[in-house]
């Protein structure tokens, strides 16, 4: 295929689903056929730069590939946000944050505070979970308070931290594939990707900050900087706070020496950011335990298992968690040495965790597939075709079929990419 139909391509799917972004707010009613649209735009891009692969970036000159994941994102840098509406929790935090207010004391449903004024009032009547306490750790509520102060209460505050993330992450993993002597073309693939600027402009997510904080851990450890190493670690949970399953890896690579400062690293920076969440896990409105008690979107398995033998779900839930620590434990064993071993680790465990996880949203994707297309293992590109299929959901759980929708289509893409992974492994 040439280059330049390949490019008109991605443009033009990309044009396609931002034409359609305002018919896609998230509401009491969604109409099906905009978001059956909007959806196969989005599988239809994901096939097309899944099937390039990085055959095709390598063949373009590094400006072409910049500019066209520019390109890409252009159109979403004023769009409305797709189907979500997480993002007006990150403009009350930040807002919190910004005024010297704790972002995890009472919950909205408590009261507006007097610093926010009409603003917060107004931003208060669009949020969900208004009963609920901020369930985001330290390092997200320091982002969400620079996005406050460069708009008040404005996504363009948030979309700007977003694409300083990106750039960050551009920055690190070219530097990963230069030590490791892998072609540019990976990270190209990566910021070509047609459902990046989807998640990360589109539905606004806080997701985009961990890629920068995972690749500076690495970084970092392939160095044998270990204080680095932990700290990087520690702000990466306070962000999400799964990443900190990565520290017996990152230790199992380090230099021995470097090991008591990455701890040390670990230990103050993760505690500094998730202390004061734990700290709410008492109190009865505590976001965090709402949501390990209660979300079930888009997991196959757990949908099924809850269907089949309901009594089984409660404790299935913990369960989930013990296994994705064991995997962690495990891949810190088995992994060689040198940048593959610790990046196809990384990629490993936060596989693992997404696949695992409660809630299988498009946007944890990120977790895990910089690392798979800087190693260019196509299994778990996969999803970047199939992902977009979670839009149904919103529909459908309007239709009152949500638990169809968990036990039908959330299957097609989970067994689409464990039948890739057992094809890769037979090869």
């Amino acid at each position: 295929m040439p280059v330049i139909v390949f490019a008109l391509g991605l443009l033009t799917l990309q044009g396609g689903m931002r034409a359609l972004a305002p018919f896609l707010a998230e509401g009491p009613v969604i109409p099906f056929a905009p978001v059956l649209g909007f959806v196969a735009f989005a599988v239809t891009g994901g096939a097309l730069w899944l099937a390039a692969g990085p055959a095709m970036f390598a063949r373009m000159p590094w400006p072409a590939w910049l500019a066209l994941g520019v390109a890409l994102r252009l159109p979403w840098l004023d769009a409305p946000s797709v189907l979500n509406t997480d993002h007006f929790r990150y403009l009350w935090d930040g807002a919190l944050v910004a005024h010297g207010l704790s972002p995890w004391g009472p919950p909205p449903a408590a009261g507006v505070p007097p610093a926010l004024g009409e603003a917060g009032e107004a931003l208060r009547e669009q949020m969900r979970f208004t009963g609920l306490r901020s369930i985001y750790p330290g390092t997200a509520q320091a982002a969400f308070g620079l996005a406050h102060l460069l708009s008040p209460f404005g996504m363009a505050g948030w979309r700007a931290v977003a694409l300083l993330a990106e750039a960050a992450t551009l920055l690190l993993a070219l530097g990963l594939l230069r030590r490791a002597g892998w072609p540019a073309a990976r990270v190209a693939l990566w910021w070509c990707c047609p459902l990046l600027p989807v998640l990360v402009l589109g539905n606004a997510h806080l997701d985009v900050l961990l890629p920068p904080l995972l690749l500076g851990a690495l970084w970092a450890t392939l160095a044998g900087r270990g204080v680095a190493a932990g700290v990087l670690l520690g702000l990466a949970a306070g962000v999400k706070l799964w990443p900190v399953l990565l520290a017996p890896l990152l230790a199992w690579a380090l230099p021995p020496a470097a090991r008591p400062g990455a701890a040390l690293g670990l230990l103050v920076a993760g505690g500094a950011t998730i202390a004061p969440l734990l700290a709410t896990l008492g109190a009865g409105d505590a976001g965090l335990v709402a949501y390990a008690g209660g979300w079930l979107v888009n997991n196959a398995p757990l949908a099924t298992l809850a269907a089949l033998w309901p009594a089984a779900a409660g404790w299935a839930r913990p369960v989930l968690g013990l296994v994705a620590g064991l995997v962690a434990l495990l891949v810190a064993w088995r992994a060689p040495a040198g940048p593959a071993g610790l990046l196809g680790g990384t990629m490993v465990v936060a596989a693992a965790v997404f696949y695992l996880s409660l809630a299988q949203y498009p946007w944890y994707a990120l977790w895990f597939m910089p690392l798979a297309a800087l190693l260019a293992f196509r299994p778990l590109l996969l999803p970047a075709a199939l992902l977009p299929l979670y839009w149904l959901w919103f529909p459908m759980d309007r239709a009152g079929q949500g638990v169809l929708f968990n036990l039908t289509l959330a299957w097609g893409h989970l067994a689409s990419v464990l039948l890739a992974l057992r094809l890769w492994r037979r090869q």
